[in-house]
């Protein structure tokens, strides 16, 4: 019987059939039963009849994971493309073509990065307190419990809470992102429709408040999302339309996420475990709504107006206002920055250029508060890692790794090579600085050039999750 299950021709002397004498392929140097489209031959003695084994046999592995390690690795060094546009200055964007409304974004940018020397440590507490965007005494009590409990279901809940909080602290920004979104679509339908949705723009309650999501989620889910499906079926209209259509939803699911009664059920919950009575105690839910009433939503949603700029300049380029020159530089600049807020990045990550009294400086640093696990967890001690990328104008790119912790504090900077003669200066005047803001260091290393390129070879954190399942999705 035929083995259909064969899809290829077997291979010579590996079928089920008696064992012959066969002869070895590949004897004869005559070309046997030449391939003629127009009718069907027997298989000759040819072996790339199962295609390349190599092929066969490489199976990817490659995960969601994996593809992210591989970004943080290969991704433009976000240092050097920021820097060269920096330290050239507003002259290398705009070159007089670009609109008024561009110009004012890339000049506000340039502005907000001029800075005295005493504005840094404020600045760097400012952009790391926003970065960090659930801060506070309800949220430290949360990561006790957290770090405490064993259970489950308890730590599910507190996510599922803290999810909820962050879209309602979000609401504003994720209302913007909809109207936004919405008016978008506008260039891509007929003159009739784009009439019909600027009308129900304006039942939209833009100012609506942070919790108050009732009235523009109805009004979204039940005329706008309706009207914009119904246009995709009766046009068949399966482009850009439909993208914005689908961010559209998931922009609204995080904003009905972020009601406030949403929110206040979500802490009710919590009530019921004794894991979180036990750092909580007895706080009532009216309790709970009044704290509620007097936080800073702009804060909580890590609101800052250096990184607002920040985005703007961005947004600028990627749209190609600076000219369609700059754009692809933009759009590594917005891959890098994008990379390093992934889910799968433990570390915050920050980054800035500034101009302190004319002299321009761009830096670039991930910092881990807990190089050894949690700090909310007993008998751990607590060591930060930190590694600094900054260039500066004239000099050029230096690399600062930090480890510290309560028992021990290295310090090791890579510096260019063309400072090499002037060594003992720098450590002389890093020992200054240090002692100057009380900051003790058993060791510190020097080397010119050199160093590591990218986070992955600083933080093995990083790497952790390639001991866990993942998969390509």
């Amino acid at each position: 019987m035929a083995d259909v299950l064969k899809v290829t021709t077997p291979l010579s002397g590996y079928d089920n059939s008696t064992i012959k004498n066969n002869p070895q392929a590949g004897q004869d140097v005559q070309i046997q039963n030449p391939v003629d489209p127009s009718k069907v031959t027997r298989g000759d003695n040819r072996t790339n009849s199962g295609g390349d084994g190599e092929q066969q046999l490489a199976f990817q592995y490659r995960s969601n994971f994996g593809t992210f390690l591989s970004m943080v690795k290969n991704v433009p060094d976000l240092s050097k493309v920021l820097t060269n546009i920096f330290f050239q200055g507003e002259e290398m964007l705009t070159g007089g073509v670009m609109g008024e409304e561009a110009a004012e974004r890339i000049a506000s940018f340039f502005k907000a990065a001029q800075m005295n020397e005493e504005d840094i440590l404020p600045f760097l507490k400012e952009q790391a307190e926003s970065s960090a965007r659930f801060s506070g005494g309800i949220f430290d009590q949360l990561r006790n419990a957290m770090a405490d409990t064993n259970s489950v279901d308890l730590k599910a809940d507190i996510l599922n809470f803290i999810k909820k909080f962050n879209d309602m602290s979000s609401g504003k920004h994720i209302l913007n992102d909809i109207y936004r979104t919405i008016k978008d679509m506008e260039s891509y339908v007929f003159k009739q429709t784009k009439e019909q949705i600027e009308e129900m723009l304006k039942e939209l309650d833009v100012n609506a408040a942070d919790g108050d999501t009732s009235h523009n989620s109805a009004l979204l889910k039940e005329k706008i999302l309706p009207f914009l499906g119904r246009y995709i079926a009766m046009n068949h209209d399966m482009g850009t339309i439909r993208d914005k259509i689908s961010l559209l939803t998931v922009l609204m699911s995080r904003y009905e996420n972020g009601d406030k009664e949403e929110v206040m059920q979500a802490f009710s919950k919590l009530t019921g475990y004794q894991g979180f009575r036990k750092f909580f105690g007895g706080m009532t839910l009216d309790q709970f709504g009044q704290l509620l009433s007097q936080v800073d939503m702009e804060r909580a949603a890590g609101k800052n107006e250096w990184a607002d700029k920040f985005l703007d300049f961005l947004r600028t380029g990627v749209s190609g206002g600076t000219g369609l020159e700059n754009k692809q530089i933009f759009h590594q600049m917005l891959q890098s920055m994008v990379l390093s807020e992934s889910v799968y990045m433990p570390l915050l990550h920050l980054a800035f250029p500034v101009n302190i009294n004319g002299k321009k400086l761009f830096s670039e640093m991930w910092i881990d508060p807990d190089e050894e696990g949690s700090s909310t967890q007993a008998g751990v001690e607590r060591i930060a890692r930190a590694f600094v990328k900054f260039d500066i104008k004239e000099l050029g790119q230096f690399k600062l790794l930090l480890l510290y912790g309560e028992n021990k504090a290295t310090l090791q900077l890579y510096y260019p090579e063309k400072m090499q003669k002037s060594e003992g200066s720098i450590q002389k005047g890093l020992k200054a600085i240090l002692e100057k803001h009380c900051f003790r260091i058993d060791n510190i290393y020097l080397q010119a050039g050199g160093g590591p390129t990218s986070p992955v070879e600083v933080f093995p954190k990083i790497q952790e999750r390639k001991n866990s399942v993942d998969v390509r999705i």
